[in-house]
């Protein structure tokens, strides 16, 4: 996510207005403690649920547990940096007495409209490429051409099989000479035909996504792989709005879309760049 406050005096008056603790020491975690770092405002703590993480940043202060967290500071302010957890979190702290008032959302650092083209600016391409190693995976000898929704930096391409003698990568802006440019959102789906299309990172940002499906569907003669945040995994609308997704597919919905596209669910797993994601696996029927 985009660490774009909508008012930063006024949030640094209520981040210092007592002792702030930071619970999640997720990617979102790590953006606010450096915010805060930078703008001067002072975390007593830091706290999650892993207690195997005993340090956090360069400056080693350590994670407590959230009952050390509740213990050594009753008074705090506790900020949750997890959108996908927030609700669970929330209800650990109300359980453990924290006040109402005293439990601040990750949301006081976001902006009021999140696009993906702002989010693209700090992508992180190496998870992506850890996704790209399992996609990969699926990719065996017998495919001699791939179409990538979304290639971003194109690692996809450095892991194909020998005899793939085609790549196709598509993306929103020109990132290389390769890159076949179609604005998605506006139906201007690519006129090419492969044998796999791989479609990650991108689906739940695209407004015209069951069109898309159809479409890839259509082109696509063996594999489609895809990424998704499935409704189950992330069900808090408002932190799915934050992170730019514009659709809210359940992992059956996903499931069900491209059985009626004519592809049959083959094996899917946690996505390992994000263990609440989900990397599906179709066939066609």
């Amino acid at each position: 996510m985009l660490i774009q406050p909508k008012d930063t005096e006024g949030l640094r008056a209520r981040l210092t207005e007592r002792p702030l603790a930071l619970f999640g020491m997720g990617g979102m975690g790590a953006k606010i403690i450096a915010y805060c770092d930078a703008h001067h405002i002072p975390i007593a703590c830091l706290a999650d649920n892993n207690t195997e993480k005993q340090e956090q940043g360069q400056d080693g202060r350590k994670v407590l547990s959230p009952q050390e967290m509740r213990a050594a500071y009753p008074n705090a302010n506790v900020l949750i940096s997890s959108a996908v957890f927030f609700h669970e979190i929330k209800k650990q702290l109300e359980d453990l007495g924290v006040p109402a008032d005293q439990i601040l959302s990750y949301t006081l650092f976001i902006a009021e409209n999140v696009t993906w083209s702002a989010l693209d600016q700090e992508a992180d391409w190496k998870r992506m490429r850890m996704r790209n190693r399992d996609v990969a995976m699926w990719i065996d000898e017998n495919v001699h051409s791939v179409i990538d929704y979304g290639a971003g930096e194109m690692f996809l391409k450095t892991l194909l099989p020998a005899g793939c003698a085609e790549y196709y990568p598509i993306d929103y802006i020109r990132r290389s000479d390769e890159t076949i440019v179609c604005d998605l959102n506006a139906g201007d789906f690519p006129d090419i035909s492969a044998d796999v299309a791989v479609l990650t990172g991108i689906l739940e940002f695209v407004t015209t996504s069951e069109s898309l499906l159809r479409h890839v569907s259509t082109t696509t003669k063996q594999k489609i792989i895809l990424s998704y945040m499935t409704l189950e995994k992330f069900p808090d609308i408002e932190g799915r709005r934050i992170s730019a997704y514009v659709n809210h597919f359940t992992e059956q919905e996903v499931i069900d879309l491209m059985a009626q596209n004519g592809f049959a669910l083959k094996e899917h797993h946690p996505d390992p760049s994000h263990e609440v994601n989900t990397l599906f696996f179709f066939e066609r029927v």
